[in-house]
């Protein structure tokens, strides 16, 4: 798994203690640009399984179920800051073909898609720069 998330769009999550009993919950916000450090601290808890502690912009930590964070993934509400990259090389590269051949639908469509990766980049908070 990655180490380094980026939010891609704004979720709350309902975060509770890794008790079995699961009696300490909150909802915890999270805004596009926010970065996610999954640290090498897990632990395993009967009856839940496995936990990640995952620091959130070097302000705070909690523990996240991994299931969970897959999820996240799968649903695009959060990207690895690598694949972030990947994607706006590749959009850089896909524009370049269209204005080769001269394609204004797939230029307008794929420039707007750039646009938004890399408005989200722009917002990564600021603790991430510091960390690489």
């Amino acid at each position: 798994m990655d180490a380094h998330f980026i939010i891609m769009k704004p979720f709350c999550h309902e975060v509770g203690c890794c008790c079995p009993e699961q009696q300490h919950q909150h909802m915890i916000n999270f805004h596009q640009g926010d970065v996610w450090t999954i640290t090498d601290n897990r632990k395993y808890v009967d009856c839940l399984g496995w936990h990640y502690l995952i620091d959130i912009n070097n302000e705070f930590q909690f523990f996240m179920h991994v299931e969970d964070i897959e999820e996240l993934q799968s649903k695009g509400s959060i990207c690895s800051i690598w694949d972030l990259d990947l994607k706006i090389n590749y959009l850089n590269f896909k524009i370049d073909e269209a204005l080769e051949a001269h394609d204004r639908e797939s230029f307008l469509s794929l420039s707007n898609e750039l646009h938004r990766a890399q408005q989200v980049k722009s917002k990564m908070h600021y603790s991430y720069v510091q960390i690489i």
